[in-house]
């Protein structure tokens, strides 16, 4: 295998996404030959991701020897405080993007075994199944998620790339590759803050605990039942979760740019020096 010598463009970053989620698509798609019923279950279906994105993620960096995964991911340290407020706002992004999930799927209703489907998906079968779901959905999905998009395609973008065009197109692909259209507006949602708070920091974690945080109250409110759901979809309440979501991503940005450990983070994103001592 040769080694990569040119950096990483844009339209790497769509073939990464596309080749990444047809390789999802394919593995998932034989599967189900032969366990039809795995198709709903969320503990299979984020399963069967987690390999072919950790697979992706091995591939990214075997094509670029010489480089550690601090380089390759931005696996590197972030100030605690910026780790906190992330998984806070989490919480806070939940609201108001399912409020506009309901809005869309009012006008553009599901069918209903499909909704039907899709509720079931989230509920547990027992207790053991119930903590294998929440570690599925909460945390190991989000990381394998984060380490492609935000870790291997962001970073390596951000070398030619600044971090809003960066974020844009890792956004955008992000969105893209959850094939259920109706959900597009609500993910990018999710994907605006998961690219702000790995731009301010320079680092994966942030945003790790970021897309824990959100996947992880979805559960807790399906769980709790539908009045929690309803409650959490009242207006009140995705008012209240968007002002604090506001308030923390001013806070964020104000302790970053007072963080030396988020400078240095960010120092290392890029664009990296021309042989000219020009940034490209």
């Amino acid at each position: 295998m040769q080694p990569v010598t040119r950096n990483l463009t844009h339209v790497d970053v769509v073939a990464w996404a596309f080749g990444v989620t047809l390789a999802s698509v394919t593995v998932a798609q034989q599967l189900f030959i032969f366990a039809p019923n795995a198709a709903h279950d969320l503990v299979v279906l984020v399963g069967t991701q987690l390999p072919v994105y950790l697979a992706a993620c091995a591939l990214f960096a075997a094509r670029r020897p010489g480089r550690n995964f601090e380089e390759l991911f931005a696996l590197r340290r972030a100030p605690v405080a910026l780790l906190v407020l992330g998984f806070l706002l989490g919480l806070c992004v939940h609201a108001p993007a399912e409020r506009l999930n309901a809005l869309i799927t009012q006008f553009f209703p599901l069918r209903k075994e499909v909704a039907a489907a899709l509720e079931t998906e989230l509920m547990p079968r027992g207790a053991a199944h119930a903590v294998v779901l929440a570690l599925m959905v909460a945390a190991a999905g989000p990381f394998v998620e984060e380490l492609l998009y935000r870790g291997a395609l962001y970073t390596g973008l951000r070398t030619t790339a600044s971090a809003p065009s960066a974020a844009m197109t890792t956004g955008l692909m992000f969105t893209l590759i959850h094939l259920e259209p109706r959900s597009w507006l609500p993910i990018f949602l999710l994907a605006c803050c998961l690219g702000y708070v790995r731009a301010l920091s320079g680092s994966l974690w942030p945003g790790v605990l970021l897309h824990g945080a959100f996947n992880g109250t979805t559960l807790v409110f399906a769980w709790l039942g539908p009045k929690a759901e309803a409650l959490s979809l009242s207006w009140t309440a995705v008012a209240g979760s968007t002002f604090v979501a506001v308030v923390l991503i001013a806070l964020s940005a104000r302790l970053a740019q007072k963080s030396q450990l988020a400078e240095r983070a960010r120092a290392l994103d890029g664009p990296v020096p021309s042989s000219d001592g020009a940034t490209p």
